[in-house]
């Protein structure tokens, strides 16, 4: 079983943090992603993977990023299926 875990991206820094997640399923994660977003007001963008699978990635909205995840959930499915 792969465990869901955060890649946070920060402007002007060459190195991301990594935050693992307690979560059981997508919609999970994804809570807790977007609960972590709020404790890490500097975000620029925040990945959520389960193992090497892409579940969504969060922009910051305060950078005129999208809020919405920018991973198709068709061609994450599709990609998962190739791997």
């Amino acid at each position: 079983m792969f465990s869901y875990f955060c890649i946070v991206n920060t402007p002007g820094k060459p190195d991301s943090e990594i935050s693992v997640l307690a979560a059981r399923d997508d919609l999970s994660a994804r809570l807790e992603m977007t609960t972590l977003a709020d404790k890490w007001p500097g975000y620029e963008t925040i990945c959520l993977y389960q193992g090497e699978r892409a579940v969504a990635v969060l922009g910051n909205p305060r950078m005129g990023l999208a809020l919405e995840s920018v991973v198709d959930a068709e061609l994450g499915a599709a990609l998962a299926t190739a791997a």
